[in-house]
C-alpha cells in the first residue's frame, strides 16, 4: 500500500464555459504518463486509486472530470456533456506537452478512453480498463429499470424506486430524483443522494456497507450520473459504436464475473461483431465492479504492471 504517494504538481486548468480542472500529478516526472480517468460520471479521483499504479514506473495524472471531485463549479451541469469531457482529455493532454500516453480507469471512465482512443487513435500507447460501461439503452434499463438488476436485488431496488410514485417508467423516476436533488430541504435532498447511491453500492460492491456520506461531494456525483443517464449519456452509446474499430492502442478491458453494474456479457456482445484485435476482455472469477473487491484490484494492478513493461520495452514516446 502507498503511504504519501510523491505529488509532482496540482493545478486547475481553465477550460473554459467557466469550468475549471482539477489536475494532480502523482510519482516519476519521467516516467510513463498515464491518464487515470474515473468514474461515475462524477466521483472524481481518489488518492486511494493510486495504489494501483507503481509510482516510480508511472507518471500519473489524475483529472477530475467538469463537475467532479475538486474540479470548479462542483456539481456543475451546464456546458457538461460528453463532448466536452472528451475535449477536456485532449486539452489536459497539451497541456502537459505530452504526446503519447497511457489509459487507465473504470467504468464510466473505461466508457471515457474508449471513446477517446477511437477518436484520437494516435494520442494513446495502450490502455487498462475495467467494469467497462456500455452506455446502451439495455444497459440503462438493466441499472434502473424493473426487469434488470432489480430482480437480483430486489429490497435494494424498492428502497432506490420506492422515493418515486411513477417509478415504473424511467423517465418519472429520474424526473422524480431530480426534484429530490434539488428540493430546498437539506434533509429530503440528502434522503435521495443516499438513496440512489445506496442503489449503486448495492450492485458494485454486494453485502458492503450502504453509502451514508451526505457530503457535497455525494450530492455533486449523484446529481452528474443522473443528468447523464437521463440524458442517454449525450449519444455516448452511438459514438462509441462508430468509433470503437479505430482504436489502435492495445486494449485490456477487466470484467468481474459478478459485476452487476456493468455485467461482462453486455460487453461481449458489444464487442462480438467489432473485430478489432486490439481488444481483449479478461473476466475474473468471483470479481464484482467495486476497487475494494481485492480479486478485481489485484488483476488490475498486475495488468498496468505488464502495460508498463510492455511500454518500456520500445514503443513509448513522449
Amino acid at each position: 500500500m502507498l503511504n504519501q504517494p510523491k505529488l509532482i504538481a496540482r493545478d486547475w486548468l481553465t477550460v473554459g464555459d467557466g469550468h475549471e480542472l482539477y489536475i494532480a500529478q502523482y510519482g516519476n516526472i519521467d516516467g510513463i504518463p498515464l491518464l487515470y480517468l474515473h468514474g461515475g460520471p462524477g466521483a472524481g479521483c481518489s488518492v486511494e486509486e493510486l495504489n494501483l499504479f507503481d509510482l516510480s514506473v508511472y507518471q500519473v495524472i489524475m483529472m477530475d472530470q467538469r463537475g467532479a471531485g475538486r474540479s470548479r463549479p462542483r456539481g456543475g451541469l451546464e456546458y457538461n456533456q460528453l463532448s466536452n469531457l472528451l475535449t477536456d482529455i485532449e486539452l489536459v493532454r497539451e497541456w502537459l506537452g505530452i504526446t503519447k500516453w497511457a489509459l487507465a480507469g473504470g467504468s464510466f471512465g473505461a466508457t471515457l478512453a474508449l471513446l477517446y482512443a477511437g477518436l484520437y487513435p494516435n494520442r494513446v500507447t495502450k490502455q487498462v480498463l475495467w467494469g467497462a460501461f456500455v452506455p446502451s439503452p439495455e444497459s440503462i434499463q438493466w441499472l434502473y429499470g424493473q426487469q434488470g438488476a432489480a430482480r437480483l436485488f430486489p429490497a435494494e431496488h424498492l428502497a432506490f424506486s420506492v422515493a418515486a410514485a411513477s417509478g415504473k417508467q424511467l423517465q418519472g423516476l429520474f424526473s422524480c430524483y431530480r426534484d429530490g436533488f434539488e428540493n430546498t430541504s437539506t434533509s429530503i435532498r440528502q434522503d435521495f443522494v443516499r438513496r440512489w447511491l445506496n442503489w449503486e453500492v448495492a450492485l458494485a460492491y454486494p453485502g458492503c456497507e450502504s453509502f451514508d456520506d451526505n457530503t457535497v461531494l455525494s450530492q455533486a456525483l449523484a446529481s452528474i450520473e443522473l443528468y447523464y443517464v437521463a440524458n442517454n449519456y449525450f449519444g455516448a452509446f452511438e459514438l462509441l459504436s462508430e468509433v470503437v474499430m479505430d482504436i489502435r492502442a492495445e486494449t485490456l478491458i477487466i470484467q468481474g464475473e459478478l459485476d452487476w453494474v456493468c455485467p461482462s456479457g453486455v460487453v461481449h456482445n458489444f464487442l462480438q461483431d467489432k473485430e478489432n484485435h486490439q481488444i481483449k476482455v479478461m473476466e475474473v472469477n468471483g470479481g464484482y465492479h467495486a476497487l475494494a473487491d481485492v480479486k478485481m484490484a489485484n488483476a488490475i494492478m498486475n495488468a498496468i504492471r505488464e502495460m508498463a513493461q510492455k511500454i518500456e520495452k520500445g514503443i513509448y514516446i513522449r
